[in-house]
């Protein structure tokens, strides 16, 4: 009889340093961290701890060690400027931040704008000082005591909120999503469902490896990447940051039987004149989601593969924690246009945009999904969760797309707002928010449009303010200096009118037509 797999064998190992955790070591300094954050902090359950964190086998433990302790868990993006993890904090007030030493200046600032006290605690270097006040991950995971008497008299119950990512949602800016116990486990359910369960239980003979560059602060990194193979016994070999070279060394090197990936990787792997058939002699499965890939992309990868691999691809949101839709194993003649049928207890609708009233199966519409998974609301915005929930439980997800049986979804067009680039979510108003401050801007707008690699980037739109002289590069490096890199604004048309309606909002629509 087949043993499962053994608690000393590696969970996760870092792609740069190296440093490897085992099941017992994940274990182990999950209940020591969970212990102290109501020890020796004096949290609460219901008390918020933010993870900024990049991908390192440091962040499972934070994660699980605060789900332990009842806290509820925010992740912010590692590349955050001030301006949006000030954004962040404000609306979920976390009690405990953990972050590196390269990002200690940003959160001290964002806390003290903010007026947040929240105590830090670095993931660094044992043998570099820390500033005064200051707590070592290592001290709080690592050499501390679990204390299991305490741990076990922790309450929570399925619909509390365990976790609050970020997304852009249909408009304006980001908003906190509360994904709730109830929601992850559907979603570690649906993971473990035969037609849709990739990864295979490890054993004494096999162990699923996979590079895990998908940015664990991001619902498909975090449930899908990094909960959902964990509970199977995967080890994942985490990348602080993705680096073609480094994940391309990876599958070489590695034996990698999983892969992740968003458009901009699978365009890099069937184009990239380095990749080879070398890559692919360990993988067995390839799933891709956070963005459409063309079929022609996904031709491409299978070809330079030269052995049957099977490519899988998904549709999610933040709001819908894990996969909404997948192209189930084993299915033949697949369409690799569609994104999947649904996943067990998933219903779709789609409906008219405007009536809001449901088409025939078929014919285009907004797409409404209904599950276990779909998120509880969004956090302190009820007029958001209102506006993008039905009475009877659908999430209006401001994709246009038809469902054809026997084949699958079709993502059409986007009615929200949203830019993805390079699978990120980025919202035109925080960036229309940040240009208007600058002093020679009078209004601004911003729109995607297609982009070569990035699959769209930013363009942005501007009314100079009394005829004052500002160039576009001046402004791409003013809003550059303030937002994550991919959020950074890839060309600028200064114009004479931005088109609105009489309400005053911007008509994206128009924007393309007359000057995209």
């Amino acid at each position: 009889m087949k043993r499962l797999m053994t608690v000393d064998e590696a969970n996760e190992e870092s792609a740069e340093t190296k440093k490897t955790y085992t099941y017992s070591q994940l274990e182990k300094n999950t209940s020591a961290f969970a212990t102290s954050l109501l020890k020796k902090f004096g949290l609460k359950p219901g008390d918020v701890v933010a993870v900024m964190l990049p991908n390192c086998p440091e962040f499972p433990v934070v994660a699980f060690g605060s789900f332990q302790a009842g806290c509820v868990l925010t992740t912010v993006n590692p590349i955050y400027k001030e301006f949006e993890l000030k954004h962040q904090i404000t609306i979920t007030e976390p009690k405990l931040f953990i972050t590196i030493p390269e990002c200690y200046d940003i959160v001290s600032k964002s806390l003290k704008a903010a007026n947040i006290q929240a105590k830090i605690v670095l993931v660094d270097n044992p043998s570099k000082p820390v500033p005064d006040g200051v707590v070592r991950y290592s001290e709080v995971a690592e050499s501390g005591e679990a204390d299991f008497g305490l741990l076990d008299k922790v309450e929570r119950k399925g619909d509390d909120v365990a976790c609050i990512p970020f997304s852009s949602g249909t408009t304006g800016l980001p908003k906190g999503v509360e994904i709730t116990f109830d929601n992850i486990l559907a979603g570690m359910e649906v993971m473990h469902q035969k037609e849709n369960c990739f990864p295979h239980v490890a054993n004494s003979d096999f162990q699923d490896i996979l590079p895990a560059f998908l940015p664990f602060f991001h619902i498909y990194g975090l449930v899908i990447g990094l909960m959902g193979h964990l509970s199977k016994g995967c080890k994942l070999v985490t990348m602080a940051k993705f680096s073609a070279s480094l994940y391309l060394d990876i599958l070489k090197t590695q034996q990698t039987t999983l892969l992740y990936i968003v458009p901009p990787v699978a365009i890099l792997l069937g184009k990239h004149p380095d990749v080879n058939e070398t890559h692919y002699r360990s993988v067995r499965h390839i799933i891709c989601g956070a963005a459409p890939l063309a079929g022609s992309d996904v031709e491409a990868i299978l070809h330079k593969s030269k052995r049957p691999i099977e490519f899988n691809q998904g549709f999610g949101m933040t709001e819908t924690t894990s996969l909404g839709t997948s192209t189930f194993k084993g299915t033949k003649n697949v369409d690799f246009n569609a994104c999947g049928v649904p996943m067990a207890s998933v219903q779709l609708m789609f409906a008219d945009p405007i009536t809001g009233n449901p088409v025939p199966v078929g014919q285009s519409g907004e797409m409404y999904i209904k599950s276990p998974t779909v998120m509880k609301g969004y956090h302190k915005n009820p007029k958001a969760t209102e506006e993008t929930m039905t009475k009877d439980g659908f999430f209006k997800t401001g994709d246009l797309g038809y469902f054809r049986p026997g084949v699958g979804l079709f993502i059409t067009d986007r009615i929200k707002e949203l830019i993805k680039v390079k699978g990120m979510q980025v919202a035109p108003a925080e960036l229309e928010s940040l240009l208007r401050t600058h002093p020679a801007v009078q209004d601004a707008a911003v729109i995607g449009v297609p982009h070569e690699f990035y699959g769209e980037a930013p363009k942005a739109f501007i009314i100079r303010k009394n005829g004052l002289k500002i160039t576009e590069e001046e402004l791409q490096d003013f809003v550059a200096s303030k937002v994550a890199v991919y959020k950074k604004i890839e060309e600028v048309m200064f114009v004479d009118e931005i088109p609105k309606t009489a309400s005053g909002k911007i008509l994206r629509k128009e924007l393309k037509k007359m000057y995209a």
